[in-house]
């Protein structure tokens, strides 16, 4: 019998045991729950790239939950689901009590000098392609959901008449924005020119 045949005749339990020493064992046990952990993962998540990140937290907490369990709490499939399950809802919440109102946005943008009224003509027309350029960057970063929900918030709207006037829920719109935030984050701020 191979080494892959006895680890997938073992327990979950028994895998769980082995985790801390066996790099074998604990892929055995994510390749067994990641069906588990993406179907969690999709009932929590309002949009495809927040199931994504909602599966990488499934799979950190599973891994987690291998190292702590003892067999006396039970089965295993029981206490790695509640902990999964858990650490979704709990992003969820955080993600939900985080949003950034859109004026903070808007300052921010104010702040970079993306908002400047320009005097003269001649910075009239910089202002102009620099507006273009930074315009193009910022589309390119988002999907065509996102830029709608951008552009619908950064006319003044709430994230509830947001939701409205383009029939998603809030939490799409509040889930847009903190991935709009994300994104805008890590590609770094757009040349000037």
């Amino acid at each position: 019998m191979s080494d892959n045949q006895v680890l997938q005749s073992m327990t979950d339990e028994e895998l769980a045991g082995l985790s801390g020493t066996s790099v074998e064992a604990e892929a055995e046990l994510l390749a067994r729950y990641f069906r588990l952990v993406r179907f969690h993962a999709g009932r929590y998540a309002a949009t495809p790239t927040d199931a994504e990140d909602l599966t990488q937290e499934g799979l950190i907490t599973l891994l987690h939950v291998m190292k702590k369990f003892e067999p006396s709490q039970g089965a295993f499939s029981a206490f790695a689901q509640v902990c999964i399950i858990n650490r979704m809802r709990s992003l969820v919440r955080q993600e939900q009590h985080r949003a950034e109102p859109a004026e903070d946005l808007l300052r921010k943008l104010e702040e970079s000098g993306a908002l400047i009224d320009p005097d003269t003509p001649e910075s009239i027309l910089m202002e102009k392609e620099n507006y273009v350029q930074c315009r193009m960057q910022i589309m390119a970063l988002l999907s065509e959901k996102e830029w709608t929900i951008l552009q619908t918030v950064l006319e003044g709207n709430t994230y509830m008449q947001t939701a409205e006037k383009l029939g998603i829920t809030v939490k799409s719109v509040d889930n847009a924005m903190q991935r709009i935030r994300r994104k805008m984050r890590t590609s770094g701020r757009p040349d000037d020119g």
